[in-house]
């Protein structure tokens, strides 16, 4: 069987009414894109904003930064109020807070639709101009989008998925092409990257391991040659410094992940679980790719996988494999190589394959018919109109937007983004914002922290999910009190605890509820949240 790309497929001759009626069709990858984009935005809605807090805390930022400008100290925190803090993602808080700003959570949701959308079909592209066909292309290409869909709540994240994906593009582009070109986009971009997320390290581990095989392979690099991309490696390493700390945001970074308590306690840093089905077709990816490039290593003659491929295979493989939050950058990055590492796969084992054999000969009729099938598909692909059905889409996701949730024609509300009110305390802080804040230093859980530090602006919290904001003995004292730990209610007395707002179903907040110190009541109607005030009655 002949594996062809969609470049070398011939088509029928077809009539001026049928090529009308194809321009007017979407190409596959506009299809993608609308599809996902109706799916987070309309399938996800209010989901997309997380349980966690995290998006509450960027928008409270982002929100902050509209209004005064950068911070350089902690402005939420009661137990770091002050204090010199570092805000790493202040770039893409901004963005999500001038969505909120013009579209309300609507706006902030949809805004992190789009970043998955363009995310989705620029990997799809990205894999059918390296010749992956159709057939194979759209398969992976689902695959992956569901691996990232881990990280599909309006967060910073969303925008080093996007970047990732045209980082890893750009590099394969010029080690097949040697157009140094391409290498005059990594430095603008990284400067871009360090201001929106500390995922931007993702691109420099991809520029330095394709340095370093440039190097080592100067028989198998192609094109690319070794200086270049080191200088392109070091452009890139001092675009890093075009932030607002300069040096300290490194440092912050650094400090972030040597801290152990971070990796042991926050799920993200943990390595994958694979009871969960995400996973378990993470690992049948890698068994996959491994499988294959076994079965290339044995081909006499073949000489294996590319050098390039084989490296960054093997380093995002094993980053994912020791932190789950590697996983979504894995499937951006190694899923073009699965696709390309199966065609070449494919090619070479129906040309090895003996002509005489009756299940050969089965298999290319099978492989044949299947080609033939998609042949008519791909020829129509390559003539339907690209772009403008997604234009449309977008322009009619900012009239349902503009619209209060609302499309174009109806009155009815389609799209009404909101916190969950079974899983964050939205009905008790609204109570708080009326009556006010109880007195003195109030606690209140990790997640809970976050989604206050939006809704209830005039309270500082305890603590909340962003972990690189405050010490390493805060979290571990925060730790021993919700697990009710021996000498809990020393540390209480420590930091000045008057009053904690906690999830109902919290031990905590049971076992406060039957001491005589503490007078605990319902925060809501919903039994969501109890509100226990020391020494009063709430």
């Amino acid at each position: 069987m002949a594996l062809v790309s969609a470049g070398n497929l011939a088509s029928r001759p077809t009539s001026r009414v049928e090529r009308a009626v194809t321009r007017c069709l979407p190409a596959l990858v506009d299809l993608l894109f609308v599809c996902v984009l109706f799916a987070v935005l309309f399938g996800l809605g209010g989901r997309t904003l997380g349980d966690d807090g995290d998006a509450a805390w960027n928008l409270r930022i982002g929100s902050y930064i509209l209004a005064h400008g950068i911070p350089r100290a902690e402005f939420m925190l009661s137990t770091t109020l002050g204090q010199p803090t570092v805000y790493w993602e202040w770039l893409s808080q901004t963005l999500y807070a001038v969505a909120l700003r013009l579209g309300g959570l609507n706006g902030v949701v949809a805004l992190a639709a789009v970043l998955v959308a363009l995310t989705s079909a620029l990997l799809f592209a990205g894999m059918r101009r390296r010749a992956i066909p159709l057939a194979l292309a759209l398969p992976l290409a689902l695959v992956a989008i569901g691996l990232t869909s881990i990280t599909w709540t309006a967060r910073a994240q969303l925008f080093s998925l996007l970047l990732t994906v045209l980082w890893s593009e750009c590099l394969w582009r010029y080690w097949r092409s040697g157009d140094r070109r391409l290498l005059w986009l990594f430095p603008p971009a990284m400067a871009l990257w360090v201001n929106l997320h500390g995922g931007f390290i993702a691109g420099l581990i991809l520029l330095s391991v394709t340095a370093v095989v440039a190097w080592l392979f100067p028989t198998r690099r192609g094109l690319a040659e070794p200086r270049a991309l080191t200088l392109a490696l070091a452009s890139s390493l001092a675009a890093t410094l075009v932030n607002p700390w300069g040096p300290g945001l490194i440092t912050h970074i650094v400090s972030f992940f040597q801290n152990p308590l971070i990796t042991r306690s926050i799920q993200e840093f943990q390595s994958p679980d694979f009871h969960s089905l995400s996973m378990q077709l993470f690992l049948a990816m890698v068994f996959g790719l491994v499988g294959v490039w076994i079965w290339l290593s044995r081909q006499s003659g073949t000489g294996g996988p590319e050098p390039l491929a084989l490296a960054h295979g093997a380093v995002w493989t094993a980053l994912a494999l020791i932190s789950v939050r590697f996983v979504p950058l894995w499937a951006l990055v190694v899923t073009p190589i699965l696709g390309e590492s199966l065609v070449l796969c494919l090619r070479r084992w129906f040309s090895a394959a003996p002509a005489g054999q009756a299940a050969h000969t089965r298999l290319r009729g099978i492989a044949a018919a299947g080609a033939a099938r998609f042949r008519n598909v791909e020829a129509t692909d390559r003539q339907a109109s690209r772009g403008i059905w997604s234009a449309l889409a977008l322009l009619w996701i900012l009239a349902t937007v503009a619209r209060g949730g609302a499309m174009p024609g109806m009155t009815a509300r389609a799209l009404d983004a909101r916190f969950d009110p079974t899983v964050f305390p939205v009905e008790a802080a609204q109570r708080l914002h009326e009556v006010g804040v109880p007195p003195g230093r109030g606690f209140t859980t990790f997640s809970w922290g976050g989604y206050l530090d939006y809704a209830l602006p005039e309270y500082h919290a305890f603590i909340d999910s962003r972990s690189d904001v405050y010490s390493q003995q805060l979290l571990q004292d925060y730790a021993a009190i919700t697990a009710l730990a021996p000498g809990w209610q020393g540390l209480l007395d420590r930091y000045a605890v008057r009053w904690m707002l906690l999830p109902a179903s919290e031990p905590l907040a049971q076992l406060l509820a039957l001491s005589p110190e503490w007078h605990c009541a319902a925060a809501d109607t919903s039994a969501v949240a109890a509100l226990c005030l020391r020494g009063g009655a709430p």
